[in-house]
């Protein structure tokens, strides 16, 4: 190869190289900066109360705010050897997501039925077995249809609201 077309193809290929390095060297060196807050109250307006005998978590949700209607729903996790079960008068198995959903909503001091999950440990399994369920719930307040009905809507947003002040 010829000494000039050498010098060509190392020029070409700084000048790709250099292309290249432009986006990233301003990726590299631009930054942001933020001051201020934002105070969030997400308030706490149920407790769950969760007893086990038996290999049973036996699951009861209560609605502790004095003035909001809630609906519940509640969902358990164990690990891969694990098996879980639930029974339990009142809660209904929601395919899409595996949560269990409380079918009446609960009114303030209200209390759900009892909802059993059952563990089944592995096969072999011997006493002192260790294992670790974790339990989620989550509740939404009640809407109330045109009929004055509670209703779920448990596609809703969380809603920031600000609080305005001097400065």
């Amino acid at each position: 190869m010829k000494k000039s077309n050498k010098i060509m193809l190392m020029a070409a290929l700084v000048m790709l190289l250099a292309a290249l390095m432009i986006p990233a060297w301003g990726y590299f060196t631009t930054y942001a900066s933020a001051r201020g807050g934002q105070v969030l109250h997400l308030g706490e307006n149920t407790r769950i109360r969760e007893d086990f005998d038996s290999w049973v978590k036996h699951l009861q949700v209560s609605n502790t705010d004095d003035n909001v209607t809630v609906f519940i729903r509640a969902k358990a996790f164990a690990g891969d050897t694990e098996r879980l079960s639930y029974a339990g008068t009142g809660w209904t198995l929601n395919e899409a997501d595996g949560y269990y959903y409380y079918g009446t909503a609960v009114e303030p001091g209200g209390i759900t039925s009892v909802l059993d999950v059952t563990i089944t440990p592995p096969e072999g399994a011997e006493d002192g077995h260790k294992f670790n369920v974790i339990v989620i719930y989550e509740s939404v307040p009640a809407k109330y249809n045109a009929a004055g009905e509670p209703v779920a809507d448990w596609t809703q947003d969380l809603t920031i609201v600000t609080e305005q002040g001097g400065n």
